[in-house]
């Protein structure tokens, strides 16, 4: 587009992590880190899955030498927050409004993000990172929209919010201001068409995962100061609709080069098609497969995708089973934790639990003790799932459930079985039987990736 057209604005509305590459896993946010600023946007805001990693790589993700990186809700503050900012001369390396000059037209941005999600997934108002006082957060999206309209409406030709609120908070946005004229939305993974107008505002949004971009030309008026024509539309995010780029082709292949042996290892295989329910009993199988584990539940829900065929490799099994880490800097919503629980709690599971998968004995003794792998919301709100508490320790935070089934399915792989069971043939998964036994890298257990 740039190439078409030089007055072109390259705008990210947030959520680059947790999405995509299995080799953030291993490099904790640092591959998506490197390939977001690679891309080379002009403005792009924070999602609330941005705020994923902690504090720390929130400051490296937003500290771009290219892009202005905005959140107008979100602020360090104190000596706290200067001490966290350090690297930006006691700034933080985001800010809530910035000024482009495109041609002859001046254009304003900010930037607002949603509030943050609890470990039930719900959404609340307390902070992001509760560790961290210094990094405080207003959720009264309104007020502060209405605010920066009154201090830099009439500084600008155009006045564009990227935001990371979802349609229905940007519908609701747009008819309690004026003077926004574009919003350009995420969040809710909206694929709109045609843009909605709301008032004197137009919002665009072009879904997610970049299956989508949304193209918003417009034609303005200098003399008058206003939209002289505009319009929108989807254009699909594939080879041959759009063309590549071979600066930023080379630039994320040498990013991901690092974690190539460990991205592109088969590391299981299926005869079998699944669907969810039998995925889910697999996993829960591996759950139950880990040492000093007797029993386990996964839930179907957890089953983000079913293609399983043949060869899988970790990149296949991060797809089945998303981390998405709520609260941000903890485990992922689909990770294992274990309990100790009496015979007595683990048939009230198996009752509570009926629709999960579960692996582990049919015969359970009332007064005997058993250790159990439930998932993160099991384990954190038991009186919700069970009426009380049912653990007799603190629950324990086990393992990613994808990283589960990847150990598992190189176990069996070792003894000649598929993931599902069956005899595994060399033809079936070749890499499976290559280093002669050894163990791939898999994240979280000190060793480093291949080169």
């Amino acid at each position: 587009m740039k190439k078409e057209n030089p007055y072109t604005v390259f705008t990210d509305g947030g959520d680059d992590y947790e999405k995509g590459s299995v080799a953030e896993e291993f490099s904790r946010g640092q591959s998506t880190r490197d390939v977001v600023k690679a891309l080379a946007y002009d403005v792009r805001t924070l999602g609330n899955h941005d705020f994923a990693w902690g504090i720390e790589e929130l400051m490296r993700f937003s500290d771009d030498p290219r892009a202005v990186v905005l959140s107008a809700n979100s602020r360090l503050v104190g000596e706290s927050g200067a001490a966290l900012a350090k690297g930006k001369q006691g700034r933080q390396p985001w800010t809530d409004y910035a000024e482009l000059q495109v041609g002859c037209v001046k254009i304003g941005f900010f930037g607002l993000t949603t509030r943050p999600y609890d470990s039930t997934g719900r959404q609340h108002d307390g902070p992001i990172y509760p560790e961290h006082p210094a990094l405080e957060s207003d959720y009264d999206h309104l007020s502060i929209a209405r605010q920066i309209i009154k201090e830099h409406r009439q500084e600008v030709d155009l006045l564009v919010l990227v935001s990371h609120l979802g349609i229905t908070d940007d519908i609701l946005l747009a008819e309690g201001t004026d003077g926004i004229d574009l919003i350009l939305g995420g969040h809710s993974h909206t694929v709109l068409d045609k843009a909605i107008q709301v008032k004197t505002t137009q919002i665009i949004h072009p879904g997610s995962n970049a299956e989508y971009i949304g193209r918003y030309d417009l034609q303005y008026d200098l003399k008058n100061r206003v939209i002289a024509e505009s319009s929108y539309r989807l254009v699909e995010n594939l080879p041959g609709v759009i063309a590549g780029s071979d600066r930023i082709d080379r630039a994320v292949a040498d990013i991901l080069h690092r974690y190539r042996p460990p991205l592109d290892e088969t590391v299981a295989a299926v005869k079998k098609v699944h669907g969810r329910p039998e995925i889910a009993k697999i996993a829960a199988l591996a759950a139950a497969s880990r040492p000093g584990v007797d029993a386990a539940f996964v839930s179907p829900a957890s089953v983000w995708q079913d293609n399983w065929r043949g060869g899988l490799t970790r990149q296949d099994l991060f797809d089945t089973f998303k981390v998405e880490r709520e609260p941000v800097g903890t485990t992922g919503s689909s990770s294992l934790y274990l309990m100790r629980v009496k015979g007595a709690d683990l048939l009230l599971a198996r009752q509570v639990l009926r629709d999960f998968a579960y692996s582990g004995p049919e015969k359970i003794a009332d007064c005997d003790f058993y250790t159990v792998a439930v998932q993160k919301a099991q384990a954190l709100r038991q009186e919700n799932f069970f009426g009380r508490p049912i653990s007799l320790l603190p629950p324990q935070p086990a393992a990613e459930l994808w990283e589960t089934v990847a150990a598992f399915a190189l176990d069996r792989g070792i003894h000649g079985l598929t993931l599902d069971g069956e005899t595994l043939s060399i033809g079936d998964a070749p890499s499976l039987f290559a280093g002669a036994g050894e163990r791939p890298y898999l994240p979280g257990d000190g060793r480093q990736p291949r080169s």
